[in-house]
């Protein structure tokens, strides 16, 4: 049975683990390292941030957050997804029920626009964005150099994807 609710300090070895899993593929972001507590809740339980994660069982699989795309006041309700699930629960729907109550929280908490920016060789993120309602706005090219596995010194494309509010 899942359960969904607010990330917390306790949650934070999980967390670190499933985030490095994700790194590892190559195709989860351009940061090297995982996410420690600290940066964890800068990113996403700062002012105005949101974090969830997804229990299985009383286990966390996956976390989801969304953080401001700025501090400036124009963009209060803009903010940017990441959303992570462990390799071993991949491909249940459990992505996408973390994606949609996030979206849910998020429109709660007054965001009205959501981004997201993903590889576009990771397929299944782009797939379950895509169901969960956001929009392929295009594609940033050459955006990034990686500097870490197996695209270390590789410029990488991004794709970009909107949600909005009704």
């Amino acid at each position: 049975m899942t359960e969904l609710r607010s990330a917390n300090e306790s949650d934070a070895p999980s967390i670190i683990r499933i985030d490095a899993e994700g790194l590892a593929t190559g195709h989860a972001s351009f940061r090297q390292e995982p996410h420690d507590w600290t940066s964890f809740e800068q990113a996403y339980r700062a002012e105005r941030g949101l974090a969830l994660v997804l229990l299985d069982d009383g286990r966390v699989f996956g976390w989801a957050g969304v953080s401001p795309t700025s501090a400036r006041e124009v963009y209060r309700g803009v903010g940017e997804v990441s959303i992570y699930v462990s390799r071993e629960k991949q491909g249940k729907g459990l992505g996408r029920e973390l994606l949609l109550a996030l979206v849910s929280k998020a429109e709660e908490q007054g965001y009205w626009t959501l981004v997201a920016q993903i590889f576009p060789e990771n397929e299944a993120s782009l797939a379950l964005h895509e169901a969960c309602g956001f929009k392929r706005l295009g594609v940033r090219s050459r955006i990034g150099q990686m500097t870490y596995g197996p695209y270390a010194g590789q410029w990488r494309d991004v794709v970009m994807l909107e949600r909005r509010s009704d």
